[in-house]
């Protein structure tokens, strides 16, 4: 530590006895370093170069994996180790040495009455009753002379410092490094820190995968000024990258760990750029560029439990691709078990038992999630053909409208689109429809019967007779009724001189008399006219 004025030891004690003759028994200790406030131009010739300079990890680690020339520039410390009392293991005494530290940085402890305020630089030159030599005082010292022995214990410093008796360093982050394991990712991960790199190789000797996590200070009132919401852009870009390797270095993951890292990656995102983000939802023309025909009918059908899932896992990819990248909003909803079986299939492409033996499942329930998983996904693009073809329709209504004028179109008038009443198929019922059909079929018949009756020659049918005639037949009538003798005859007979065989030849000769003459008018007409043409 004296080689190294940048690094600093914080430790959580108990509370402490005044009285007491010995140093009280340390809860956590933590080691950080300070890094940062590298020169752009330094950080730029580096990146040019292709090179990354001793010290400062995480802001060259960082500058170089994001190529950002302004993270450099920013103030930080590095949690070098943490370590806690073994009797104290598990009782939170770790992430309270953090919360400690986190507001020691800003400032929360320190009096601003006792000085003229709070340093913003790394450098600290509190001595503490430590008088530093010059460099004359070192030339003109002398061994010889030297008194050496054992100094006072009361001008000693102290071996601790409250948080409130020294001066802090203003920082804009805090960080750590360290090799990645289920354990020490989630104590990071509830602390507050963000993952922002994955080294994509592992140790040689612990097999573990180096992992970069940074918390965000509140940095408005220092003098240099950090990008605004710098944390939430290598979060989002982590998330991606990450999500992406998936199916390559970080295959060995297990389904847990990488579901965590993702939602360590999206704590660190802000409101403002999560709600940005679900504005962006998936859209049909997403679902046109991402999927055909064929692709939405099997997905369908397996949904409807028709086919066996071999058939859709070429759609995983880019479903859960989709899916993580929080395009579908709250349209489709994945319980944390759904998440883990859709992350492991579709970003890792594991088979159905590596999850098996990751989630402690049986093979049969987790294919019956992930139906119900791509139902859920099958339901949504339905739901988006529906709206397209709707929204056509609606747009195709708009511009008929359109051309109505006063209540008709420009080629005639027309029922209106937007008339439902005019467009209804049931304004009558079956009954009124069937009566009306029926009335219109008996009016036609009528009239053909009408039609053919007057066609038909009923001058024979005819009742004759004159006065004289009908006279003579009712006093034939009277005399019947009067002899008494046989029955009252109540049938006479009368004479029709146009149904006797008489007229009924009179009028056949008379027709074909018709007829003759017209047979004889027409060849006259054809002889004269084959006379004027001279065709015999």
């Amino acid at each position: 530590m004296s080689d190294a004025p940048a690094h600093q030891v914080f430790v959580l004690l108990p509370p402490i006895d005044p009285n007491a003759a010995s140093l009280p028994e340390p809860l956590c200790a933590i080691q950080v370093c300070l890094e940062g406030e590298i020169s752009r131009q330094a950080v730029m010739n580096a990146l040019g170069r292709g090179e990354r300079n001793e010290g400062d990890l995480i802001p060259w680690l960082v500058s170089q994996q994001y190529q950002d020339e302004d993270f450099a520039a920013l103030s930080g410390a590095r949690v070098v180790r943490i370590a806690t009392h073994p009797d104290y293991a598990s009782m939170g005494y770790g992430s309270r040495a953090l919360e400690q530290l986190r507001s020691f940085y800003q400032g929360q402890f320190y009096s601003m009455q006792e000085d003229g305020g709070i340093r913003s630089t790394l450098a600290d030159n509190d001595e503490h009753g430590l008088q530093r030599i010059s460099d004359r005082e070192l030339e003109a010292a002398d061994l010889h002379r030297d008194l050496v022995d054992v100094r006072d214990p009361a001008t000693l410093p102290a071996l601790f410092l409250r948080l409130a008796e020294k001066k802090p360093t203003r920082l804009h982050w805090l960080g750590v490094s360290y090799g990645l394991t289920p354990g020490l990712h989630k104590f990071w991960k509830r602390a507050g820190y963000v993952p922002v790199y994955m080294r994509q190789t592992s140790n040689e000797l612990t097999g573990e995968y180096t992992c970069v996590m940074l918390n965000e200070l509140p940095s408005a009132d220092l003098a240099v000024r950090a990008k605004e919401h710098w944390l939430d852009a290598f979060a989002r870009d982590f998330h991606h990258r990450f999500a992406t390797l998936l199916s390559y270095s970080f295959k060995d993951f297990t389904v847990m760990l990488a579901m965590a890292i993702l939602d360590a990656a999206k704590a660190g995102r802000t409101a403002e750029s999560l709600a940005i983000e679900s504005g962006a939802e998936y859209s049909r023309a997403d679902l046109m560029r991402d999927f055909n025909g064929y692709d939405l009918k099997r997905l369908e059908s397996y949904a409807n439990h028709m086919l066996d899932y071999h058939v859709v896992l070429d759609l995983l990819p880019t479903i859960s691709t989709r899916y993580f990248d929080s395009r579908f909003g709250s349209s489709v909803n994945l319980s944390g078990v759904q998440a883990c079986i859709l992350l492991g299939l579709g970003l890792q492409r594991k088979s159905v038992d590596e999850v098996e033996k990751e989630l402690n499942l049986p093979s049969r329930q987790i294919l019956a999630l992930f139906t119900k998983i791509l139902r859920k996904f099958s339901n949504r693009f339905r739901e988006l053909e529906t709206k397209a073809i709707e929204s056509e329709f609606d747009a195709e209504r708009s511009a008929a409208d359109a051309m109505v004028v006063d209540g008709a179109s420009r080629t005639g008038a027309k029922r209106s689109l937007t008339d439902e009443a005019a467009w209804d198929p049931t304004a009558k019922s079956l009954e009124e429809d069937l009566a009306e059909a029926g009335r219109e079929v008996t009016d036609e018949f009528k009239l053909k019967q009408r039609e053919m009756i007057d066609a038909m020659d009923l001058s024979e049918y005819a009742i004759a007779g004159d006065g004289k005639d009908w006279e003579a037949a009712e006093s034939q009538i009277k005399k019947a009724a009067l002899s008494g003798g046989k029955a009252a005859q109540s049938v006479v007979s009368v004479k029709n001189q146009a149904s006797s065989k008489k007229s009924k030849l009179e009028r056949s000769v008379a027709k074909d008399l018709v007829k003759a003459e017209e047979a004889h008018s027409q060849k006259s007409k054809k002889s004269k006219t084959s006379k004027k043409t001279g065709k015999f």
